[in-house]
């Protein structure tokens, strides 16, 4: 139990650093887009304030002429800022050809998607578009990583997104209506997207290598933790267990003094109340004795196919005599040749068990009714009983050893408060699930198999 508690922690306390890493991630690469985003709006809303001037016609562009310089303000300084002033101060460093940061120029009418070339640089352009749709001029800060045909194609995709501001790819852009024509302002952020995808990848990798850490570390400060904890545990069955067997030997020694007392006086009120404790405490330690076999491993399920049918009829066929003398009635709804699979010797504990504790819970002239259905590859049975039912504040706990539904703790139904733990115990270990439902006047144990 400890060590299925201990893992279930270990898991939850990973899955909580890996989401949190993950938000953490997300949360930078999110930011960076909209940085660029932001900045890369905010420049394009300066480039179209300044696109009046002369652009660049297609059948010009066989002349290679140099682009036009930008406007200077009334002070002769240049107007630079946000983002397109740091690539325009990146073009400064190089000869203005292209082969800034030590890259060669680029042909003309390449492709814009190389990025092993000065086309990943940021760069800007802008696109006049007649009536129809088509470039009537264009031009760009850097003329020579652009073709016309690539500028037509950049702006049937704009017209096409039927939207005034947006992106396409890597390119930000503004359309704007002008004199009767429309003029699209186009910033090639590719630089600024791929360093935003690089920080991502980077932190995503420094957030795994985290994780992986931190994962490692927590299993084994768990690991650490929890020790005293399933130290004092393992002391707790290694208690049990000797006490169980420690006290067999005095239980039968007084139940055979009691038979030889009874035999020489005969029936005596007194020697049957200490037989019938001597009974009571022996299957006590018997349930003792049974839990601490399957906390220490020591019984196993030998796991295989069998018939889940005949199991429960096993069971229930025996138990209708004891169920008649107590006034009681027992109903069966077991359909031919279930199968399932685990260990049949357990099942069938299991069952007695969930019978067992109806008797004991049902009301005088109550019923008891054993059902089995099959579920895809597995089965399904309950044990229902008639009676006053379970709190739904005593529900979670009746799994629970020594756990006693009735407020006064009475010994009226003979119960030790250790059925049902044991048949949670038999049930987990054959991969089965047991669950309680309880409602004014019915108490319902369900076992799922498979």
């Amino acid at each position: 139990m400890i060590a299925r508690m201990r893992r279930r922690v270990t898991l939850l306390v990973i899955l909580f650093i890996v989401l949190v890493t993950a938000g953490i991630v997300a949360a930078i690469s999110i930011a960076n887009y909209r940085g660029v985003e932001r900045q890369a709006m905010a420049a394009l809303e300066t480039l179209t304030r300044r696109s009046g001037r002369p652009l660049r016609t297609t059948a010009q562009e066989a002349e290679s002429t140099p682009p036009p310089k930008p406007d200077d303000d009334e002070d002769g300084e240049q107007e630079e800022t946000g983002f397109f002033a740091r690539f325009r101060r990146r073009g400064a460093s190089g000869t203005g050809d292209g082969s800034s940061f030590g890259r060669q120029r680029p042909v003309p009418g390449q492709p814009m998607d190389m990025g092993d070339t000065a086309a990943s640089l940021s760069s800007s352009y802008t696109i006049r578009l007649d009536g129809a749709g088509k470039v009537s001029s264009w031009s760009s800060d850097r003329e020579e990583l652009y073709s016309g045909e690539q500028v037509q194609a950049l702006a049937d995709e704009i017209l096409a997104s039927g939207q005034n501001r947006g992106r396409i790819g890597t390119q930000f852009f503004i359309l704007s209506q002008r004199e009767g024509s429309r003029t699209a302002v186009v910033l090639d952020a590719r630089l600024e997207m791929e360093s935003v995808r690089r920080v991502t990848l980077i932190a995503a990798a420094t957030g795994a290598l985290a994780c992986f850490i931190l994962g490692v570390a927590a299993f084994f400060l768990i690991r650490r933790m929890v020790a005293p904890v399933e130290e004092a545990f393992r002391r707790q069955r290694q208690f049990v267990w000797d006490a169980s067997h420690e006290l067999k030997t005095p239980l039968a020694v007084i139940s055979a003094n009691a038979q030889v007392l009874e035999d020489e006086v005969g029936e005596n009120e007194n020697l049957g109340y200490i037989r019938q404790e001597v009974e009571r405490t022996n299957k006590l330690v018997q349930s003792l004795l049974s839990l601490a076999r399957m906390e220490n491993g020591t019984v196993k399920a030998e796991r295989r196919p069998f018939d889940l049918s005949r199991t429960l009829l096993s069971a229930a066929l025996p138990f209708e005599s004891t169920v008649f003398e107590a006034g009681k009635k027992l109903e069966t709804d077991i359909p031919e040749g279930v199968r399932a699979v685990g260990d049949e010797a357990m099942i069938r504990q299991l069952a007695l068990i969930l019978l067992d504790n109806a008797l004991k819970y049902s009301e005088e002239g109550g019923k008891i009714r054993l059902a089995l259905k099959p579920k895809g590859k597995g089965a399904v049975f309950s044990v229902a009983n008639t009676g006053p039912g379970i709190d739904a504040a005593d529900l979670p706990h009746i799994f629970q050893r020594f756990y006693r539904a009735e407020k006064s703790h009475s010994r009226e139904t003979g119960g030790s408060g250790l059925g049902l733990a044991i048949a949670k115990e038999l049930a987990e270990a054959n991969g089965a699930r047991i669950r309680a439902e309880s409602r004014e006047g019915l108490t319902t144990f369900t076992v799922t198999i498979g």
